[in-house]
């Protein structure tokens, strides 16, 4: 391999590399046709793939690290309307024994109920730093 097309692939490398590191998205195609070229001239070019196999570990920590803050939110959320359906099916059975349907302020109550649930979760979840 001749030193020009090192340098090259040198400087896809380090232009991934800042892409990365910036937080910028980058063509997943060329990452790994670039990492096929590496394999392919492993003799020559090992210190440049194992820094590509160091960025590729970056990458994926990034991706799985966004993941968990999407999936960790979406508990949260599920988490605070699942008391909210209770109460709504619970409420909503056609029955004349349950506390407080008939009631004059039966739906006020109910109303109470639900926003001291929601309020509750939300300062709890605050006060862990969940949210």
């Amino acid at each position: 391999m001749d030193n020009r097309h090192y340098e090259r692939l040198r400087e896809k490398i380090t232009s991934f590399e800042d892409a990365i590191f910036k937080g910028n998205d980058i063509d997943l195609k060329e990452f790994y046709f670039l990492k096929r070229l590496l394999i392919d001239n492993k003799q020559d070019t090992q210190d440049l793939l194992e820094l590509h196999m160091l960025l590729e570990a970056m990458l994926d920590k990034q991706n799985n690290e966004l993941m968990n803050k999407r999936l960790n939110l979406l508990t949260i959320w599920s988490t605070i309307f699942l008391p909210l359906s209770f109460y709504t099916g619970l409420w909503g059975m056609n029955f004349d024994d349950i506390p407080f349907i008939t009631g004059d302020h039966g739906f006020w109550i109910f109303c109470g109920l639900t926003i001291i649930t929601i309020v509750g979760m939300w300062m709890y979840f605050k006060k862990h730093k969940w949210l």
